[in-house]
């Protein structure tokens, strides 16, 4: 199981000895982020370190939403040398991947997702599997979805909302390649 990037949630329970509800309640609380939510449930390996830390913290007598505000604001405690994956500053990963850091804060405000950690010092950074979500947004913007509605989808699983969009799109398609053969016709 090390060498795997996502595990399910069973095997995350098992990996960090704890429960499966007390790692839903993680994710329903937005404590920590799924790596996708359908058709499986899966999380980031990595963040089994993580997971271990929010328990410490909480057995400590932190509350959950004393645990997600210090995760938000200052990062949980981690041990940056285990960590095989690159992190980068917002700016170096914004480079590396041709977006605007301006919009990567304002999703980030919005909520769409998070840095993967913050350094000691509390400067965000990004590791290169983000991309991967901030793709997945692109890709919904480019087929008319809203930010708010991306939202909705990422946090409440709705994956039937892109398959019914999806769907009417391939609908259009459809009912427009007869047209566009007439017109093909027309200009010969």
């Amino acid at each position: 199981m090390k060498n795997k990037p996502l595990v399910t949630l069973e095997e995350m329970a098992e990996l960090v000895g704890s429960d499966i509800q007390s790692i839903n309640r993680l994710i329903e609380r937005q404590i920590i982020f799924p790596a996708q939510r359908e058709p499986l449930l899966l999380l980031f390996a990595k963040d089994s370190e993580r997971i271990v830390k929010i328990g410490e913290m909480l057995r400590l007598g932190f509350s959950e939403n004393d645990v997600k505000r210090i995760a938000k604001e200052v990062g949980l405690p981690t041990d940056q040398k285990n960590s095989n994956e690159k992190v980068f500053t917002i700016g170096e990963f914004c480079g590396k991947f041709n977006l605007s850091p301006r919009q990567i804060k304002y999703w980030e405000n919005l909520g769409l997702f998070f840095p993967s950690v913050r350094s000691k010092g509390g400067i965000r950074l990004y590791n290169e599997s983000l991309i991967i979500h901030i793709r997945f947004i692109q890709n919904l913007q480019s087929i008319g979805f809203e930010l708010l509605e991306i939202k909705d989808i990422i946090e409440n699983s709705r994956s039937d909302i892109v398959e019914s969009r999806l769907h009417r799109m391939s609908e259009i398609i459809r009912d427009l390649r007869p047209i566009l053969k007439n017109i093909k016709k027309i200009n010969k």
